[in-house]
């Protein structure tokens, strides 16, 4: 059955790419130009991968995102079910291994302290200049999941309660939701279509890449605190039940 479902996923896979890999006429190049012409002055972001799918591509962005908030979601509600909470049997370890199963390092504890800050720095800057260069919310929730989780790393339980609560993380996540929501709107509100920038008008002398930066940083924000929270409860931090 295995090697059925392999061999039918390596012939969709021939048969998606075929026609990219072994093309019968040209590439067309109407559009490339197009974009490399009026991304910059339609959208205002210089780089064009975030002017294609935060500006002409935007309904294709928050799909993305509700497929992510559902998988989330459905992951959450499995990991936290009655039948996850029961405690892990780690009767057949030896003694050795158990110690090594319960403790941290001090080599980890400090590692992870050092790079925290710095990835989540990091993290920060790839969602507030992806229009500028390679990176956005996506990309920036993901590093800054990744600060928040080397700070769970290094640290016992009930330090990592102080620093980062679910409850935190889930308000961090509803509140980004609203956010998009609000990003995809608010262009009613200056009478232009939902989700075509609303700063693109030149009667308005707001830059219009706010707009894509606006929108970057939301979604990485509930990018950010999906998957952080997700990596929590997988690292069984029920600190705060």
């Amino acid at each position: 059955m295995i090697r059925i479902m392999g061999l039918g996923s390596v012939l969709l896979l021939l048969v998606v790419l075929g026609p990219m890999i072994i093309p019968d006429e040209a590439w067309p190049e109407v559009n490339r130009n197009f974009l490399a012409v009026r991304g910059l002055d339609d959208t205002g972001a210089n780089n064009l991968v975030s002017a294609i799918y935060l500006g002409y591509r935007a309904y294709d962005t928050i799909g993305e995102t509700i497929v992510l908030l559902a998988a989330v979601a459905g992951a959450l509600y499995l990991i936290t079910s009655p039948s996850a909470q029961e405690p892990a049997d780690i009767t057949t370890l030896d003694s050795i291994e158990k110690k090594k199963h319960a403790t941290r390092t001090n080599v980890i504890s400090m590692t992870t302290g050092k790079l925290a800050p710095v990835v989540m720095l990091f993290g920060w800057y790839v969602m507030f200049f992806g229009h500028q260069s390679p990176g956005g919310g996506f990309q920036g929730g993901v590093v800054l999941a990744s600060g928040l989780l080397f700070i769970a790393l290094g640290r016992e339980k009930r330090q990592v309660a102080s620093i980062i609560t679910k409850d935190s993380l889930r308000a961090i996540e509803v509140g980004s939701l609203f956010a998009i929501l609000f990003m995809v709107f608010i262009p009613l509100l200056f009478g232009s279509f939902v989700l075509e920038n609303p700063f693109a008008s030149a009667d308005i002398t707001i830059p219009k890449v706010l707009y894509i930066i606006g929108f970057n940083v939301a979604i990485g924000l509930k990018v950010g605190s999906g998957l952080a929270l997700l990596g929590l409860l997988m690292m069984d931090m029920k600190y705060d039940d």
